[in-house]
């Protein structure tokens, strides 16, 4: 099928699909998924290394299936069959939340008095959440609190960027940048293990992989990618960068650490901090929001563009020119799921959740949202779900193979 005749199919599927919008007016959407969606992610970035991928699939529908009771803003993490949020809003009562990944129901919810930007990330059957005045970990199981560490003020100020939280299971270790350098926790009681003041004023979530952290921030004055032992803290390397994203986190792959520099996607190695290449997949003026990694191509995501870049080669496959919502994409088995604005190929709407063929770049379907209102959780993979949410909805919602709502 083409995407002509595609675009036929999914414009009828749209058209159902916009009763569900009436629905979020009216009421909650309250129908389970099929299946418990199984699969992981389980910090920014889906994993450690910021891959922004997850061997799962997408659903073959891209319905509204439900919407939580509880509110939240938050991007969610997820690990065998429940989602964990949190409600940080000055209008609630800064909890974390567990809910059940197929219905929405809330499985528990444990007030942490927390607000304002934070991290939140599953490790060792623990649920972290950093905010701005401490680090606690919670059982995953119930919501107890297994321990907490406050975090040191300056004049009232939190030193620390706790939306860039980062864990690593194998080792068992919690990573917090601060605004003058990095420091590294123990899962296991939350005691500090090691810190680092090599690189200051870290902006994007640093990448773990193969015993290694990498990040980039200042190093005496100068925009720079790092590498540091994950063990211990000791430098490995450093590498000065030209104009880094702001936005797009750096990706650790066995072919290279891949960071988002000026106009070029570049592959560093990881033992030396070398780069071993520089991919020129952008345009003049195009900013880089995402890049994620798997299986040797790299998708990157810019303000108009959904790229696939074959990592060895250079060679770059458009899978989406249109407009993209600048909020990150997911990568699963066979299909990229974005926020996309909508095009001749896509839907009639301003903005979308659409699922593409990882491949092809060929449309699957295509969800709309309320055009008078914002995305403010960017679309999450599990296998055969996807979950987001709107400033209209101000809830998780969860997409999936149901009925459209009529």
């Amino acid at each position: 099928m083409d995407r002509r005749t595609l675009l036929a199919t999914v414009c009828t599927g749209t058209a159902a699909v916009s009763g569900c919008l009436s629905l979020l007016r009216s009421g909650r959407a309250d129908t389970p998924l099929p299946d418990v969606p199984e699969g992981s992610w389980t910090q920014h970035g889906a994993d450690g290394a910021n891959t922004f991928a997850s061997a799962v699939s997408a659903p073959p529908r891209g319905n509204l299936a439900w919407t939580s009771a509880a509110f939240t803003r938050w991007t969610p993490v997820i690990a065998d069959g429940t989602v964990y949020t949190t409600n940080f809003d000055p209008s609630n009562d800064g909890s974390a939340l567990a809910l059940d990944a197929r219905d929405g129901s809330e499985q528990w919810r444990t007030t942490l008095d927390g607000a304002g930007d934070h991290g939140r990330a599953l490790v060792d059957g623990r649920f972290v959440v950093a905010h701005e005045r401490e680090l606690v970990a919670l059982d995953r199981r119930n919501g107890d609190v297994r321990w907490r560490r406050p975090l040191e003020r300056t004049d009232g100020r939190s030193g620390y960027a706790p939306e860039l939280l980062a864990v690593d299971d194998a080792s068992g270790t919690v990573l917090l940048p601060r605004r003058d350098g990095l420091e590294a926790f123990r899962v296991a009681d939350g005691e500090p293990d090691w810190e680092t003041a090599e690189i200051t004023r870290q902006f994007v979530t640093p990448a773990i992989h193969d015993g290694a952290v990498y990040t980039i921030g200042r190093i005496d004055g100068t925009e720079s990618l790092a590498a540091f032992a994950l063990n211990d803290g000791t430098t490995r390397w450093t590498t000065a960068l030209e104009e880094p994203s702001t936005d797009a986190a750096p990706v650790a792959t066995d072919r290279g650490v891949l960071v988002a520099d000026g106009n070029t996607l570049g592959v560093h190695d990881p033992e030396t901090g070398d780069r071993d290449s520089a991919l020129r997949p952008f345009e003049d003026g195009e900013t880089v929001t995402t890049v994620a990694a798997d299986g040797g191509t790299a998708f990157v995501e810019t303000d108009e563009r959904i790229l696939a870049v074959d990592v060895e080669t250079g060679t770059t496959r458009t899978l989406h020119d249109g407009g993209v919502s600048p909020r990150g994409i997911c990568v699963g088995d066979g299909t990229v799921v974005a926020a996309v604005d909508g095009s001749e190929y896509v839907s009639d709407h301003r903005e979308t959740i659409t699922a593409f063929d990882r491949e092809t770049g060929n449309v699957r379907w295509s969800y709309p949202l309320d055009g008078f209102h914002s995305l403010t959780i960017p679309p999450i993979l599990a296998d055969g779900a996807v979950f987001f949410a709107t400033s209209s909805i101000d809830a998780l919602a969860a997409l999936g193979d149901v009925p459209a709502a009529g």
